[in-house]
């Protein structure tokens, strides 16, 4: 019996890491700069990182080593809530081989060009089992990476680094590591918390209340 609720345990958590949908990038580095840009590492890889941007004149800089030829997917969104529904995310990737860029509102490496993607038309509505999450997805976007060296994603709200809450997701292999499903419950309550959110998500909570009665009847097992 014990071995049956510890087994219903482990299965109920492998199966949420599972249906997420990114693994979470977790970094001491505040991203705020290129000097504190937060690295990336396996950019096929599906990953996501949330920032909120609680002044003006915010940036999200994330780096990588990219290989000529090797493609690079990006998906910038932000959370379904009424305050930030005029906010549409713009990404910048900047590295070597891009074409020579004007009127960036950032300064980027001499030597290094940039791409400019920009939110535009309506976002799709994406739901989030694992958090219980509902976020705008504003576009998709592949490049091929010109030439090997390092890159930056950089990720905000133009004109000019509105305040906001942003998410910026990388990869589409979806491949989860020990660690991941260890991040992904112990950032939860920030994610919610980025969406405006308090508590548990409800699977979580249906959970909790079945392994309750489970260990009720465990306790009872062991003492008769």
């Amino acid at each position: 019996m014990k071995y049956k609720f510890l087994v219903f345990l482990l299965a109920s958590l492998a199966m949420a890491s599972i249906t997420f949908a990114h693994a979470p990038i977790v970094s001491t580095m505040s991203g705020s700069d290129i000097s504190n840009a937060i690295p990336i590492n396996h950019i096929e890889i599906s990953q996501v990182l949330y920032k909120v941007f609680d002044h003006d004149n915010s940036f999200l800089w994330m780096t990588f080593e990219g290989t000529k030829g090797q493609s690079l997917y990006f998906q910038p969104g932000v959370p379904k809530i009424d305050k930030f529904k005029d906010l549409k995310p713009e990404v910048v990737i900047v590295g070597p081989g891009l074409p020579k860029a004007n009127d960036l509102p950032f300064e980027i490496p001499s030597g290094m060009g940039a791409l400019a993607f920009t939110s535009t038309g309506t976002p799709t509505v994406f739901y989030e089992p694992v958090t219980d999450t509902y976020s705008w997805i504003y576009f998709n976007q592949t490049i091929t990476l010109p030439e090997s060296g390092r890159y930056y994603i950089v990720s905000f709200f133009p004109p000019s680094g509105e305040a906001g809450n942003l998410f910026i997701a990388v990869g589409k292999i979806e491949q989860f590591s020990p660690q991941d499903i260890i991040n992904v419950f112990n950032i939860l309550p920030q994610i919610r918390a980025f969406y405006g959110l308090t508590g548990l998500p409800g699977w979580m909570n249906a959970v909790i209340g079945i392994s309750a009665v489970g260990l009720i009847f465990l306790i009872a097992f062991i003492l008769r």
